[in-house]
């Protein structure tokens, strides 16, 4: 069978939206990967894994497989406990698709654990396909559950929890990295390093734009001039994103993407985004589903740590630009599922869009 490398991350802003997948493609590696692979070949995983990472004994020997996490659009993820009472994690990449981002994620998240942000450590990664049909990596437990499963939130609590996200942020951001864009996966798997794709910021930021615009077109989400328009406000503003270094970005960072124990936040999972770029990119990213008091609160915890710029424009600028990706993403996915709530988010998309416009007064 087939395999296809989406590991070159080249003129992708949004790896979800632009990787180089028909709809159909998309559902059937992606959308249809639940249940393909069977619980004795999965305890064969994990003791591989676990043997080839220098465990031994009780430690390799699986006792029970927990339910698989059906969170995320990627991989595969289920909760592994071991004869010791270890509990992991195995994460597994779909059948005839390449991985190019678990070192990269190793990296990062090691690195962010060193500025105090919780989060997983990896364990094992293979991504050789040579004893095992698709690659994998294996993570330590991290406790808690999606933000988002506890609601409702009391404010109280809810302000709590936004305010360290905010904080963590900031500590995520103190990583600074070499060069822009997506990481080198082959750079952090042999030299444990971030070193980004691009040697200018504005390339990460044009990365696909083109392309999902071309899409929005074509799939009526947006007029010719609505995309003239888009153009005329980048191409007025390029001088807010000619920045000299970049910093590590989760580029996810969401209720979804945050465990917690109803106290607090636990862990800051799914890095299969993250970049090297402009800090002020975070909290675009993050308006995009949150709205007030929640960026008060977000800003609040993140200067308890660090100074978020106070840039309007800039922040406006990148906002335009992960609306323009992730309406795409939506719209690609509404091929295959178009479902009520696929298309509030992309009414809501064009809502935020006629927002921005009048923002930049076009």
């Amino acid at each position: 069978m087939k395999i296809i490398d989406l590991s070159n991350r080249m003129n992708m802003f949004y790896w979800q939206t632009n990787r180089q997948l028909s709809a159909k493609e998309t559902k059937e590696i992606f959308m249809n990967r639940y249940g393909q692979i069977d619980n004795a070949t999965i305890r064969r995983i994990v003791e591989y894994g676990m043997a080839n990472a220098g465990f031994t004994g009780k430690d390799i020997e699986v006792k029970h497989l927990k339910s698989t996490i059906k969170q995320g659009s990627v991989n595969t993820v289920i909760p592994v406990e071991l004869e010791s009472g270890q509990i992991i994690v195995l994460r597994i990449h779909p059948k005839r698709v390449k991985n190019g981002y678990f070192w990269v994620e190793k990296i990062a998240t090691s690195l962010a654990k060193k500025e105090g942000v919780p989060t997983y450590s990896t364990i094992f990664i293979d991504d050789t396909q040579a004893k095992f049909p698709f690659d994998f990596m294996i993570m330590s437990c991290v406790s808690g559950r999606p933000m988002q499963e506890l609601n409702p939130l009391n404010p109280k609590l809810e302000k709590k929890l936004v305010t360290d996200t905010g904080k963590y942020t900031a500590l995520i951001h103190k990583i600074q990295t070499v060069d822009f864009g997506f990481y080198d996966n082959k750079k952090a798997k042999d030299d444990q390093m971030l070193l980004g794709q691009y040697k200018f910021f504005k390339e990460h930021i044009y990365a696909g734009f083109y392309e999902d615009l071309k899409f929005l077109v074509e799939n009526q989400i947006l007029t010719r001039n609505q995309r003239k328009t888009v153009e005329t406000i980048f191409s007025k503003n390029e001088d807010l994103i000619n920045i000299k270094r970049g910093f590590l970005i989760h580029n996810d960072i969401a209720d979804w993407n945050e465990l917690s124990d109803g106290k607090s936040i636990t862990g800051i999972m799914d890095w299969d985004e993250c970049f090297s770029g402009d800090p002020l990119m975070e909290l675009s990213a993050y308006s995009l589903f949150f709205g007030e008091p929640r960026i008060t609160w977000f800003k609040q915890g993140y200067n308890q740590v660090g100074t978020l710029e106070n840039n309007e424009d800039k922040f406006q600028l990148f906002k335009l630009r992960y609306l323009i990706s992730k309406m795409h993403l939506r719209k690609k996915r509404s091929l295959i599922d178009n479902s009520p709530i696929i298309r509030r988010n992309i009414q809501r998309g064009m809502e935020a869009m006629r927002e921005v416009f009048k923002f930049f007064k076009l």
